[in-house]
């Protein structure tokens, strides 16, 4: 039961870490994180939540393509616009990651 909880625990602050911002599974460390801007729609109609993408990355680090795995489609535009501007550390191949954006007034 214990190790269940903590698994449970685990994904919870892998995914929910800060209350604003972006958080990625821990596959290829990020150099440039550049935050999500709110969309002025969805703050004007009190919309918030999380926006999951999976991403593409290049070895030379910079984003390839996106595409949204989950969350309000009147958040995803924002958060994929965000995520064009990352930067990964290099590496051997192409990385897929899985990025979450989190959006709160």
């Amino acid at each position: 039961m214990r190790v269940l909880i903590a698994a449970c625990l685990a994904g919870f602050l892998l995914f929910h870490g800060s209350p604003a911002g972006a958080q990625t599974e821990k596959l290829r460390p990020v150099k440039t994180h550049v935050p999500a801007k709110y969309p002025e729609l969805a703050r004007r109609s009190n919309i918030v939540g999380a926006v999951k993408l999976r991403v593409v990355v290049a070895p030379n680090g910079h984003v390839k393509s996106s595409a949204p795995i989950g969350g309000n489609p009147v958040l995803v535009e924002a958060a994929m616009e965000a995520v064009k501007h990352w930067e990964f550390e290099p590496a051997k191949e192409d990385t897929t990651e899985v990025v979450q954006f989190t959006f709160v007034p």
